[in-house]
């Protein structure tokens, strides 16, 4: 069982916990660098994951008025394939039905298998 939750500051300990076991958001973590991404999270749209009373994943998006842009889409390794992913995505297009959605990602065959449509160089939900 799952929920989706609106990030608050409360989640930023666990969620920075999990984020540190990835190597690849070294880039989001570091001294330089976590402070930006602390407030960051705050300031966007940001969900949350949850699973058995753990987060598992999030998604932080921006929004500009022109349309919704999805930042960071991520899912913990062992909760991979449960359809978490797709479950954030789906909560960001409720919270906007009006607005269009865009991935910006290098992870195109993620978002290809999940059936949304390449518009240039980002996919649109």
């Amino acid at each position: 069982m799952s929920s989706i939750l609106k990030y608050q500051k409360k989640h930023e300990h666990e969620l920075i916990s999990l984020l540190g076991k990835e190597p690849d958001w070294s880039s989001f973590l570091g001294d330089d660098a976590i402070d930006k991404f602390k407030d960051a999270l705050l300031e966007s749209e940001t969900f949350l994951c949850e699973s058995e009373g753990n987060i598992c994943g999030y998604l932080r998006a921006l929004v500009d008025g022109f349309g919704i842009y999805i930042s960071e889409l991520y899912v913990s390794p062992q909760y991979r394939g449960a359809g978490f992913g797709a479950e954030l995505l789906e909560r960001i297009k409720q919270e906007y039905p009006k607005q269009d959605v865009y991935v910006l990602s290098d992870e195109d065959a993620y978002y290809e298998k999940l059936g949304y449509e390449r518009v240039g160089s980002v996919f649109k939900l």
